[in-house]
């Protein structure tokens, strides 16, 4: 099978998968919503700040390195399994002693024990992990499909129960141990890998090039994504945060599913094809035309209607939520295609270049952020932070990678300008159906009448003018029909 058939499939049954952790995860965000106080939202906020760091350093990298690496062995594989190990309980151990340090530095008792049973977490991840890379590298997508699935499901139904119960934040704790375990369980079973009670550093030593200069990245790239979570948590309370959270999270849910789905298929793919960059740089402007479709009427839509979208769909104790909303939809579908360069650095082996990247996108990430903070709002965060992605930022994060394969900024902008017209001219619209309906429909009458309408108007648009994206979408759909 070649590596654009493989990308098919995986795409089929990563994107099945994805299709049923997004709607039963929204379904489950919009209950957690009503049940939930902000404030539950904001402390695994502000705790989500560390592990998620800790997460970061699970792996240090050598998970993708085992997916990019031609010819890896069972010395790679086993060692990295129990270096990730030792790494989860070393970090785990960590976090259960911060604890403390974050109840003082937040000024809340219950972080305590929130950082002591999260830390469970991040001893139990690493148990997993290199099946994963197997799994991808082979492009076995449908165990890691069923995995997530049933990992979201279990852990959906113990958040809510848990929520209705009158356990407040520890729904919310506790439903990410769940499906951490339940994920575990599920590939542990469908991979036939164990590991062998063998270790090497010399294996690990061939892997550290590529996986040093990705955690370098990632961890740089962290803290630029996350120091305003920080900031917000420690200047202006836990209210606040969960606001900025809830606004941020939303947005990302179609950013993050989508380019999730794109990523677990994409970077091995790339991988496969790294020595032809023709067919790279051909495959990249493909996905980017799809992408940008899925997820430019999404956003655009949203930046126009986030005020009755959050009342209707989490209630008005939300509704401060509404203008980081506008600002971070915008955010979200520059974000959608500036994320993918990632795979474009990886596939080449090229972590370093990526590394050297992410700090100086990184700093100046940060000192958007800080600078929106210096203001005294969640708004003007929001704000900071997208002037120097999306401004400042856009015309070199396609620069520079784009050397790696001979492409140009210019044809990237080629690749989703039609997308990008249609939700553009799809915005307008809803905005002036907003004036015309102003004072006349409750919000959910209207926040169903426009985006009903902004959908058709979508569809029609880019149907007339035969816009990539459709085009792409269309070519996939007929040739995973025909193979069925």
């Amino acid at each position: 099978m070649s590596v654009e058939r493989e990308a098919g499939v995986g795409l089929a049954w990563t994107g099945a998968s994805k299709v049923v952790v997004q709607l039963v995860g929204f379904v489950v965000t919009l209950v957690l919503a009503r049940v939930l106080r902000p404030e539950d939202f904001g402390l695994i906020a502000m705790l989500a700040v560390v592990t998620g760091f800790f997460s970061v350093f699970r792996d240090m990298g050598f998970a993708a390195a085992l997916i990019q690496r031609p010819e890896v062995d069972e010395r790679h594989r086993s060692s990295v399994f129990w270096l990730n190990l030792a790494t989860g309980i070393a970090l785990a151990v960590l976090l259960a002693l911060a604890g403390g340090w974050l109840a003082r530095f937040y000024g809340d008792e219950r972080l305590v024990w929130m950082a002591r049973v999260l830390a469970i977490d991040l001893a139990l991840a690493p148990l997993y992990m290199v099946q994963h890379a197997i799994l991808s590298k082979e492009m076995q997508f449908r165990p890691l499909a069923l995995a997530e699935t049933w990992g979201v499901l279990a852990s959906s139904a113990l958040a809510i129960t848990l929520a209705v119960l009158g356990y407040g934040v520890w729904a919310l704790v506790l439903q990410t141990l769940a499906a951490t375990l339940v994920e575990i369980v599920v590939i542990w079973l469908f991979s036939s890998w164990r590991p062998r009670f063998s270790f090497s550093r010399a294996a690990l030593a061939e892997l550290w090039g590529f996986g040093a200069n990705l955690l370098g990245y990632s961890t740089i790239s962290y803290w630029s994504s996350q120091v305003d979570d920080l900031l917000i948590g420690r200047l202006f309370g836990a209210r606040p945060l969960g606001l900025y959270g809830r606004a941020y999270a939303t947005l990302m849910m179609p950013v993050t599913e989508v380019g999730g789905v794109l990523t677990r298929v994409m970077f091995p793919a790339f991988s496969k094809l790294q020595t032809d960059p023709e067919k790279v740089r051909e495959l990249y402007l493909r996905i980017l035309a799809v992408l940008a479709f899925s997820v430019f009427p999404v956003m655009f839509a949203l930046a126009v209607l986030a005020e009755p979208f959050i009342a209707v769909l989490y209630g008005s104790q939300w509704l401060g939520a509404a203008n980081v909303l506008r600002i971070y939809c915008v955010v979200g579908a520059s974000h959608a295609i500036a994320s993918t360069v990632v795979w474009i650095y990886q596939s080449q082996g090229r972590t370093d270049l990526l590394m050297r990247w992410g700090l100086g996108a990184g700093v100046a990430t940060i000192v958007g952020i800080v600078v929106g903070a210096a203001f005294g709002s969640i708004e003007t965060v929001a704000l900071g932070y997208g002037f120097v992605t999306v401004v400042l930022l856009g015309y070199p994060r396609f620069a520079i990678p784009g050397r790696l394969i001979g492409l140009r900024p210019s044809a990237v902008f080629r690749a989703i300008a039609g997308p990008l017209g249609a939700s553009l001219a799809m915005a307008a619209s809803l905005y002036g159906l907003g004036k015309v309906f102003s004072g006349r429909l409750s919000m959910g009458v209207d926040f169903a009448l426009r985006s009903s309408i902004g959908l058709v108007l979508y569809l029609v648009v880019c149907g007339t003018f035969r816009v990539r994206g459709l085009d792409e979408l269309r070519g996939v759909i007929r040739a995973r029909v025909e193979r069925a």
